[in-house]
This record gives C-alpha cells, sequence and structure tokens, in this order.
C-alpha cells in the first residue's frame, strides 16, 4: 500500500478515536480521501511516463510571485479530471447528501467539451472563481455547491499527482520552491487551507524562525503543495505589522490552532507537528479541526481558503 494511502487511513483512525464526535461525517468523507489516494498514486504512475507534467520551475517568475500554473495550458487534464470524477461517482451515490444533484452533475462532466471551454472552466476552479462558478450553475441547471465539491475534488486528485511527482525530482538539499515568498501555493495560487510548524534549527539568519519556534510552513488544499513561509507576516494580506499575526489554540489539544491576522480578519487552522509521530495527513488534519472553523467563525473571522466544510 501507498504511503499517501496508508498516511490518509492512520490519520482517519486516529480522529475517529480522539474526536468521535467528528465520527459521522468521517465516515462520509473518508472513502473519498482514501479514493483520491489510491487516484493520485494511479495517476502519479502513468504521468511520470508520458512526460506529462507541471511546468518547470522557473525562478525568475518565481521571485516575481508568479506561481505555475497562472498562465500554464490546463485543457489536456481534463480527461484526467472526468476518469476521477467519473471513478468516484459510486462513493457519491452511498454519500447522496454530499452531491445533491448529482445526475446533472454527472451529466456535466460527460457532455463532450472543447479545449476552450474546458481550459476557462479549470481555470475557474483554481482560481476559486465563485461568480464564474455560480453563473455556469445557473446557466447548466447545476446546484452550484455539488459542481464545487466534484470538479475541485476531482481537478485536485489530478494536481496533487503533478506536484508528488514534481517534488519527488528535488535532492532533498533545498526548498522545493526557492525563492517563494508569496502567502499562497506557488504551484496553484491558492491561499493556505492550513499551516504547520515543523521543528526548527539553530539559524539566527533564518527568517522562517522566530525565537523557540519551529519552521512555518503553509499547506495548499487543492494541490497539496507545502511551502515555507515567515511566521510574522499574513499570508492572505502580506501585512507585516508587528503582532499581526495571532494564535488561539483548541481547549484540548494545544498542538492544534488558528491563525488569524488582526488586520484583514483572515484565518487558517493550524497544527504543530514538532512533536507529532507519524507524520499525519494534512487535508483530514484540516478537516478534524473543524471545531476550531466553528470557533473562528464565531469570532467573525474569515477563512484564507473556503472548503466544503468551513462556511458557516
Amino acid at each position: 500500500m501507498a504511503d499517501t494511502i496508508k498516511r490518509v487511513r492512520k490519520t482517519l483512525d486516529k480522529q475517529r478515536e480522539e474526536k468521535p464526535v467528528l465520527k459521522e461525517l468521517l465516515d462520509s468523507f473518508g472513502p473519498l480521501w482514501l479514493a483520491r489516494a489510491e487516484e493520485q498514486e494511479r495517476l502519479k504512475e502513468e504521468f511520470a511516463p508520458k512526460g506529462l507534467a507541471l511546468p518547470k520551475w522557473d525562478e525568475n517568475r518565481s521571485s516575481s510571485g508568479v506561481s505555475l500554473l497562472s498562465d500554464a495550458e490546463l485543457s489536456w487534464m481534463w480527461p484526467h479530471v472526468v476518469a476521477c470524477f467519473e471513478s468516484y461517482l459510486p462513493l457519491f451515490a452511498e454519500q447522496e447528501r454530499l452531491l445533491p444533484g448529482k445526475a446533472a452533475v454527472e451529466a456535466f462532466f460527460a457532455e463532450e467539451r472543447d479545449t476552450g471551454f474546458t481550459q476557462d472552466f479549470l481555470r475557474a476552479v483554481i482560481d476559486a472563481d465563485t461568480e464564474r462558478l455560480s453563473t455556469l450553475s445557473r446557466l447548466e441547471g447545476l446546484d452550484a455547491a455539488s459542481l464545487v465539491l466534484a470538479s475541485e475534488f476531482s481537478l485536485s486528485t489530478v494536481l496533487r499527482a503533478l506536484t508528488d511527482n514534481l517534488v519527488a525530482q528535488d535532492d532533498g538539499e533545498t526548498s522545493h520552491w526557492p525563492l517563494w515568498t508569496q502567502g499562497y501555493c506557488p504551484v496553484c495560487g491558492r491561499l493556505p487551507v492550513m499551516d504547520w510548524l515543523g521543528k526548527g534549527y539553530e539559524d539566527k539568519n533564518n527568517p522562517y524562525l522566530t525565537a523557540g519556534g519551529g519552521r512555518k510552513f503553509l499547506h495548499c488544499g487543492l494541490c497539496g503543495a507545502d511551502w515555507r513561509f515567515r511566521r510574522a507576516i499574513c499570508p492572505a494580506c502580506g501585512s507585516e505589522k508587528k503582532g499581526c499575526m495571532e494564535t488561539f489554540y483548541a481547549s484540548t489539544n494545544q498542538a492544534e490552532h488558528v491563525s488569524f491576522c488582526s488586520e484583514c480578519k483572515k484565518y487558517c487552522v493550524g497544527l504543530d507537528m514538532r512533536n507529532i509521530s507519524p507524520v499525519p495527513d494534512l487535508d483530514v488534519m484540516a478537516f478534524c479541526m473543524l471545531p476550531l472553523d466553528m470557533l473562528a467563525a464565531e469570532k467573525e473571522l474569515v477563512p484564507m481558503c473556503r472548503t466544503s466544510w468551513n462556511q458557516f
């Protein structure tokens, strides 16, 4: 069993045990996460020998804050997105409440589409262009939330396989994303769904460390990329005002927290992984911090990255 699948399964089992209040939700979403992990591994093996890959990393573009997919050709991904969606259909059928209007969404993905449409549609999904996606849903007679969930989940499978293959080429001695200093994803441009702290090291000149802390990373919920980021800066608005980034913690687990900006009032959930072993699946963990999302909503904070579960 591939490492990704094992990690998802172990994280689900542990979270069911630690957070029984979420068991019903985990039982609904869990099979989808496992299926995505399986499809992700399949696509990694399919893409590599065919030369299907993300655009090459360009340090000049990255230093200017241009993500890999900002102006990339996306339409070639469409058949793979459709195949992923079709593989998830039996699971959506078992959990009908996750995908209202499933038949209409199924018909949408089954219809022949030209490259112009698929390019524009996948760009709207990546950019989380809610206005365009809502308009399309209305024109196609679809439930907007169902279209977003199905398209994001299917596209994310493709993007994660591509991202994994790119990261696997790294020699392990340098950052996967050299010169990247932005709060949005170096691959797809999304704001992070969560942050996490890794173990630090002694380096007084390292801008990613603060006294007594570890390295901060941001995690993309769409393509799965992780990148280092300075702890004192807001990923959403870029504010460097001293003390703008604040934190509050889960009452039952101090490793789980919310990082929010006092300037723009945006937040993301986070996890201190310096003492956590084995490494959990970050997307499952982001979901399992739903109680913190609810608390953030009570404080009138807005998620940096909207998901199907953090909008109240």
